[in-house]
């Protein structure tokens, strides 16, 4: 582990509604990117990841997909009037990348430069070809370790 890696391990609590949404998308986007924001919580030290919501980009490729700012604090809003919970916010974002590959040095270049904006980490997960979801989290600028679970299919 480089300098870049901090040393805490961030858990992360990824509900089937998150993923479920994300493989969707990437089914329906045919061959192009897709993404949008990750809603959920802190909870001690703990990121809770309870939905997902696309935004989308008019102009996504093969190869890139773009969170237009306009459109993502509109569809933030709306999820958040929408699902009505106190204790949602921001955690991150997602993506789909047509291809068996994961997240690329733009990807988390991305979020190391969000996670200075905010206290608490910021999750990236990026949907492969394969249907694998890779995950990053930063904190301050650096990428840390860490661990998922799935809660439900863990009580499986």
């Amino acid at each position: 582990m480089g300098d870049d890696v901090r040393r805490r391990r961030v858990e992360v609590i990824l509900h089937t509604d998150v993923s479920a949404l994300i493989r969707c998308a990437a089914a329906a986007a045919e061959g192009t990117e897709t993404g949008g924001l990750l809603l959920g919580w802190w909870d001690a030290g703990t990121i809770v990841a309870r939905h997902a919501v696309e935004v989308i980009d008019p102009e996504a490729t093969p190869v890139s997909w773009t969170r237009d700012e306009g459109r993502a604090q509109q569809a933030l809003d709306e999820a958040l009037a929408d699902l009505n919970h106190p204790w949602l916010g921001y955690i991150g974002d997602w993506h789909t990348h047509p291809a068996s590959c994961g997240p690329s040095g733009k990807d988390e270049h991305s979020i190391r430069r969000a996670s200075h904006e905010y206290d608490q980490p910021l999750l990236l997960l990026v949907h492969r070809a394969d249907d694998e979801i890779e995950a990053r989290v930063a904190h301050q600028g650096k990428i840390c370790a860490l661990t998922i679970h799935h809660p439900q299919r863990d009580a499986s």
